[in-house]
């Protein structure tokens, strides 16, 4: 039997959680800078518990639940459990499901979302026999830069000058814009709230929002922003990851509503294909939910499909849940992303 209990901030307890992921998902793995990056900016005034499985002494399983910070609605929980491949199918994920569900009861929960990635049939099967639902689809895609022709795209210059669009980078826009940040932050709500979801998103605080520059994954070159005269009407910002140092991340791409369908969103695309290109990075990764229009547009630039994170949600009972189990088998324990998400 594993035993299970609340994961201490010590390094040791830490890193066993950082390399259970790592093993778990090798395509999106992080380095463990940038996981206490994600650990210690995390927002307090949402809650987050997490807790570890050991055998013999040795942590072999990670399980957490916590608001979703970025689309919070009371009540509503992710959870999520992880099991090390070299421990799967001994029933250490079932175990752990069902603390984690009996730790819930004691909270206001009245709705559980998790996630999982597609090709993982074994941890969407866990996910659905505990009574999970599809709720949405986030189809990931890559550009393979080594194989794209950027004169495809040499349209995009005198089409913007056509529109009177002029496209900066952050480093040039700083220098003539002392307010940035602020643009920055006001345009970046803007988009985000056009970004599909099941339930609303949830603007993160100034102090919150601000924490990004303190990533390991920023770097202040690798943003641009669509300005017609002095308005700021379009954002695409790429992210580096130091464990896959030939990747590189797109996060928001966006245009303001009265600027959309006038090749902005490319336009600002092809300036990260550029840099990324120029700093010898290989393969750009995004991800779009599969009715938004930006994963048509990836697809017609170049982007082909990888496998997708598919979330899932389940209504909770409370103290009823506890006995909400799957049946007897034992099977392997979904894992999650070390960086978006995870299943059950």
């Amino acid at each position: 039997m594993m035993k299970i209990r609340k994961c201490n901030k010590t390094e040791s307890d830490l890193r066993a959680v950082h390399e259970i992921s790592n093993v778990l998902w090798p395509e999106e793995a992080s380095t463990f800078s940038e996981f206490m990056y994600e650990e210690r900016t995390r927002d307090p005034k949402f809650t987050f518990e997490r807790f570890v499985g050991e055998v013999d002494g040795s942590i072999v399983a990670a399980g957490d639940y916590g608001h979703c910070s970025w689309s919070h609605v009371e009540g509503k929980y992710s959870v999520f459990v992880e099991v090390h491949p070299d421990h799967q199918k001994k029933g250490y994920g079932k175990q752990f499901y069902r603390f984690l569900v009996n730790e819930l009861s004691r909270t206001d929960a009245d709705s559980l979302v998790t996630w999982t990635r597609d090709d993982k049939p074994d941890y969407g099967r866990f996910i659905t026999d505990r009574g999970y639902k599809f709720a949405m689809r986030y189809n990931v895609s890559q550009l393979d830069l080594t194989t794209l022709d950027l004169s495809e795209f040499d349209w995009t210059g005198p089409k913007m000058k056509e529109l009177g669009i002029e496209i900066l980078c952050l480093t040039e826009l700083a220098t003539i814009d002392p307010r940035w940040k602020d643009t920055w932050y006001d345009l970046g709500w803007e988009l985000f709230q056009d970004v599909p979801s099941v339930d609303a998103v949830t603007r993160p605080s100034r102090e919150q929002w601000e924490k990004r520059f303190e990533s390991p994954r920023y770097q202040m070159d690798l943003h641009w922003f669509a300005r017609e005269g002095e308005r700021a009407v379009g954002y695409t910002g790429l992210w580096l990851s130091d464990a896959e140092p030939e990747k590189i991340y797109t996060g928001l791409t966006g245009v303001v509503r009265s600027h959309r369908r006038k090749g902005l969103a490319t336009a600002l695309k092809v300036h990260g294909f550029r840099r990324a290109s120029e700093m010898g990075k290989k393969i750009i990764e995004t991800d779009n939910e599969e009715n938004n229009p930006m994963f048509d547009l990836n697809m017609r630039l170049g982007f082909r499909p990888v496998p997708a994170w598919i979330e899932y949600r389940r209504p909770f009972e409370g103290a009823a849940a506890r006995d909400a189990t799957a049946p007897a088998e034992t099977e392997s324990a979904p894992a999650g992303s070390a960086h978006t998400a995870g299943g059950v």
